[in-house]
């Protein structure tokens, strides 16, 4: 059989589950989420990687010529939008950025907060601008957008235990501002359709890690599906990807009318397979610990287990369950990519 590229997998994956059509493959199609983790292939630190767009890309880059994966996550940082609408960030050389004041430690400024514009405040420019200059210098390759979803964005704003406080003691102010982040959300989705990228949202603080099944059901699924109703009205499908635990809401994530679902380890994968077969695609869920302090054996193990119960009459992406870490060993990716072409096919 001739070697297929990204695109064809993926797009094969899709076709399953929304048409029904089979296509030949030569193996399931397979991606690491690779955001800081390939400023280490460049020999740059991840403070130059989230604000530099030129090393952002190359680090892209340096990623897909190396490792070849499926999907090319251009996975930066998540707060863009949260530093748009006034958050303070600091920067440190080796690590993720942090956001040091919050735009609504004092929830009454939310009145205050108006919509960012993707295209001209704060690093969002500089994203769309990154997606287009790799898409330019791998065209061959599936690069796909990834950005925080109404639920983060809340979160990041306003922080977890004071949102999760608020859902308790003041659900309509909670409510109030769902309905602002839902349009920020669908405002960053919009600038990306405007340059043929699909939105993919990261709901990491959504799972029931971290919330109740009741909370997420009443707090953010409703958002989720007016933004998958917003997109569906323009024909472009979006994409959910929740980190942690999140048994009780997959069926709660696939009825939001999502295109694909992202899971990560603590997910159990049968569960979600029964929940996404013929509704969406399924993504995931190898442990990411893995990539950092696994053995090639236990990462061919982890990779054997989500084969072996990965649904046959319907479309499977299988990728790390979450981010690979900044510090991780290169060769452990190498190994994931290897036992892809080795047991997926």
């Amino acid at each position: 059989m001739n070697t297929l590229t990204g695109k064809k997998r993926v797009s094969a994956a899709f076709k399953k589950t929304f048409t029904d059509q089979e296509i030949e493959l030569d193996r399931v199609p397979a991606y690491p989420i690779m955001g800081q983790f390939s400023a280490q292939l460049i020999g740059a630190s991840i403070r130059e990687f989230l604000l530099d767009t030129n090393t952002f890309v190359k680090a892209q880059a340096a990623a897909y010529e190396r490792y070849k994966p499926d999907i090319l996550l251009m996975q930066r940082d998540l707060l863009a939008e949260m530093e748009a609408l006034g958050n303070k960030l600091k920067f440190p050389e080796d690590s993720l950025c942090i956001s040091e004041t919050l735009a609504l430690k004092d929830k009454g400024k939310l009145s205050s907060l108006q919509v960012p514009d993707p295209t001209k405040d704060a690093r969002m420019p500089e994203y769309l601008e990154s997606i287009i200059e790799a898409r330019k210098i791998m065209p061959e390759a599936a690069v796909s957008p990834i950005i925080p979803g109404p639920w983060t964005i809340g979160i990041g704003l306003r922080d977890a235990s004071e949102l999760i406080r608020d859902a308790m003691k003041d659900p309509d102010y909670v409510h109030e501002l769902m309905a602002f982040t839902t349009q920020v959300a669908i405002a960053s989705g919009e600038a990306l359709v405007a340059i043929k990228a699909g939105p993919n949202y990261s709901e990491a603080p959504a799972s029931c890690s971290l919330i109740s099944p009741k909370m997420y059901r009443e707090f953010v699924f409703p958002y989720h599906k007016q933004m998958v109703d917003h997109f569906n009205e323009k024909k472009v499908g979006i994409g959910l990807h929740v980190c942690g635990y999140a048994d009780p809401i997959l069926e709660d994530m696939v009825n939001t009318g999502v295109t694909n679902i992202s899971v990560d380890a603590p997910t159990d994968l049968t569960k979600a397979v029964e929940a996404a077969r013929g509704k969406a695609v399924l993504i995931g869920n190898v442990n990411t610990n893995l990539f950092f302090s696994g053995t090639r054996e236990e990462m061919a193990d982890a990779i054997k287990n989500c084969l072996a119960v990965a649904p046959r009459d319907s479309g499977y992406v299988l990728a790390s369950g979450c981010e690979v870490p900044g510090v991780a060993p290169p060769e452990k990716v190498d190994w994931f990519m290897e036992l892809v072409n080795e047991l997926g096919r």
